[in-house]
């Protein structure tokens, strides 16, 4: 019995698509009556046959929820909005699809639109959707947030080189605010810039539920700043995520999005301050490093920081990694390292992938150490930062990356991690005593009191 049909590439064009999809539907070509609709046929492929508009309306037309279709690819197809009308409607009819692949079409914003209400109903079954490259821009990202907060199935959705930018990406970012079900999303390819992945990644982090975020192509679309001397997080390091905040940053104070991630990092120094280790290091504004008086921190400045200028530090969270935290399964390891590892990539779109997946795993030391061998030496130090506090064994964090780590790799981790790192190396690196009256540890001075990591320098305290 055919449960599989795979006509993928035959250029049956409209209307081969169309008479197959009346027979599909029970109707006779002869007598146009309507019989028993197919209810064998589970798997459906009609890629790449130029079936158009044409062929979508006949398929809406003709299957219904007699059918037992629950897989159909219908991408590269010439497809347009009227078609994409139809796709949605499609969706609608088809009770029994579970994945649908409508990629590489042009549905455009209509075609989305009818898409979206088939999602938002109560009675979509659909749990893979796929419509990359089908131009629905920012317009066609709204009526897929709404979709998002409504839809009660869909675990897994592509919609990577749609032309969305940053307005779509705070869209889609409310929608998965409200989101209970979706396992992987995909928005590779779309220029919603340092913000928009901002915004997606913070969003993702608030639900959990997320555990395959694709922001490859994303990044550094945003204007240049006036006055800026440094690329605002290069390779995803310096953005912002509540649960694994730790990284280096350089943010405008005269910029709305920028002022309101360092509000979000003072809130987060501000719950870390049982720890007793400063979270804001290696802190400069305009280039020139930040004194306080003393007794006194970034905090002092309250809600009111000096109105512009770049600020540049290193954001070091205490946050210890949960108890119940596991490392990556092996498998899902295994496939992200593959991944990671292509060759093609940069180090900057690896980084970014690493800020992405971070935002909801963790992993074993050994498996930190693989995914930083990845990254070519120059962004060692940026990927270690940014798994710190993801390690699930950090007590073995030593042995299995540290000693991985050139000897200017490791001065450069001292001073992005500070204390926090320093307290971690203590058992294996005791500090040195001199005649039993001072002793060294690794901390130098700054102006206007407190203390940072030093490479090589150190501060000598009284034993006596």
């Amino acid at each position: 019995m055919l449960t599989n049909l795979d006509l993928s590439y035959n250029n049956l064009a409209g209307r081969g698509c169309a008479a197959l999809a009346e027979a599909l539907g029970g109707l006779n070509a002869g007598t146009r009556e309507r019989g028993e609709p197919n209810t064998r046929i589970r798997e459906l492929s009609l890629r790449g046959n130029n079936m158009g508009d044409v062929g979508a309306r006949a398929l809406n037309e003709n299957i219904s929820e007699r059918n037992a279709i629950a897989k159909i690819d219908l991408s590269d197809n010439g497809i347009g909005e009227a078609g994409g009308e139809n796709l949605g409607l499609l969706l609608s009819n088809a009770k029994k699809l579970k994945q649908a692949d409508f990629s590489w079409n042009a549905v455009g914003i209509r075609g989305t639109e009818k898409i979206a209400e088939a999602l938002r109903s109560s009675e979509c079954t659909v749990v893979r959707l796929n419509l990359a490259w089908n131009g629905m821009t920012d317009a066609g990202a709204e009526y897929m947030s709404g979709a998002l907060a409504a839809n009660t199935t869909m675990q897994f959705l592509d919609l990577s080189s749609n032309r969305i930018g940053f307005p779509g990406a705070t869209a889609i970012a409310k929608g998965i605010e409200e989101n209970q079900t979706l396992r992987s999303l995909q928005l590779n390819g779309n220029p919603i810039g340092d913000k928009g992945v901002a915004t997606i990644i913070e969003a993702v982090a608030s639900k959990y539920s997320v555990r395959d975020l694709g922001l490859q192509d994303c990044a550094g679309g945003d204007a240049p700043r006036a006055g800026s001397r440094c690329v605002r997080w290069k390779g995803g390091q310096g953005i912002f995520d509540k649960t694994n905040p730790t990284g280096q940053y350089a943010l405008q104070l005269s910029d709305e999005f920028d002022l309101e991630t360092f509000k979000k990092l003072l809130d987060q120094d501000k719950m870390d301050e049982a720890s007793g280790i400063d979270n804001f290091i290696n802190l400069k504004l305009d280039g020139v490093e930040l004194a306080f008086k003393e007794g006194e921190d970034i905090q002092s400045w309250g809600a009111k920081p000096p109105p512009a200028g770049l600020l540049e530090f290193d954001y070091v969270s205490t946050k210890r990694v949960p108890k119940e935290a596991k490392p990556q399964r092996e498998e899902v390891f295994l496939s992200f390292r593959k991944e990671l590892s292509n060759p093609a990539l940069s180090d900057e779109t690896k980084l970014l992938m690493l800020r992405s997946a971070a935002t909801t795993h963790y992993w074993s030391s050994a498996q930190v150490r693989q995914l930083v061998m990845l990254i070519t030496y120059r962004r060692r130090v940026d990927a270690v930062v940014m798994l710190f506090r993801r390690t699930t064994d950090l007590p073995q964090f030593y042995s299995e990356v540290w000693t991985l780590l050139k000897r200017d790799e490791q001065q450069a981790l001292r001073r992005r991690l500070g204390e926090s790192l320093a307290r971690l190396l203590k058992e294996h690196e005791p500090v040195p005593a001199d005649d039993g009256d001072t002793a060294f540890v690794f901390m130098t001075e700054v102006d206007g009191g407190g203390y940072e990591t030093g490479a090589g320098a150190t501060l000598q305290a009284s034993m006596a």
